[in-house]
């Protein structure tokens, strides 16, 4: 069964800090240039009711870190050696999915098409602070059930980071099965709508949530990169 939760943007709207680090912005005073830009797009995802995320929880049968895969009650997630340790102690998994919806791919590219390239990048990095806030939440409710059931929980891992290869979702959306979100992959494992997020969770008595060290992805080209490192 997939559990799932549906937020209002103003639930899960960036703080302007934030979006200052996913806006790659020097400083506060650099912000002014595109203030006007944030406020308009905030008050244009005021209404939207697309924002969904949740989970699938399955039993973890096994943990083979050294072929780096995750046996589960539905089958393998090939996971790679640096996240299958991180899943070690696994009792459970949640494999989780998560979007702001499709609003922000159709704002993006109606500024493209405009030449209005500045505004689109904004779009896509409300969009971008705007999931992972929305994950944030999903996050936080399934460890407020597990603590009381006596369980903790590990940090959150995606196909695409850290040795999983992308390749990866077509397994992770196999195991889910039938869910709300609306969230599907194309034939190169993107996912649709754009600003989504998939992967995994943990869940044992012994397990850890372990700080995001980007020491543990040697992705160079990752957009969350000083982001992650400054948040935890």
């Amino acid at each position: 069964m997939f559990r799932s939760y549906t937020f209002s943007f103003e639930e899960v709207r960036p703080e302007i800090p934030v979006l200052i680090e996913y806006l790659q912005i020097p400083d506060s005073e650099s912000y002014a240039l595109v203030s006007e830009i944030v406020e308009k797009t905030f008050d244009e995802l005021k209404d939207s009711k697309e924002i969904i995320g949740g989970y699938r929880v399955l039993d973890c049968l096994e943990v083979n870190m050294r072929e780096g895969i995750v046996a589960c009650s539905a089958g393998h997630l090939h996971t790679g050696r640096k996240i299958s340790g991180y899943m070690k102690g696994s009792g459970r998994i949640a494999l989780f999915l998560c979007t702001a919806g499709k609003i922000f791919t159709g704002l993006s590219q109606a500024y493209q098409q405009n030449g209005d390239f500045l505004e689109a990048f904004v779009v896509e990095s409300i969009g971008s602070a705007t999931v992972e806030n929305a994950m944030d939440k999903v996050q936080q409710y399934l460890e407020e059930d597990m603590t009381e059931q006596g369980k903790k929980i590990t940090n959150r891992y995606s196909p695409g980071y850290c040795e999983w290869a992308l390749s990866g979702q077509r397994d992770l959306f196999a195991y889910i099965g039938d869910h709300p979100t609306g969230i599907t992959i194309n034939e190169s494992c993107l996912m649709q709508p754009i600003k989504s997020v998939s992967g995994i969770i943990g869940i044992g008595d012994e397990v850890r949530k372990r700080p995001y060290g980007c020491d543990i992805c040697n992705s160079a080209s990752c957009a969350y990169r000083n982001i992650r490192r400054k948040k935890h």
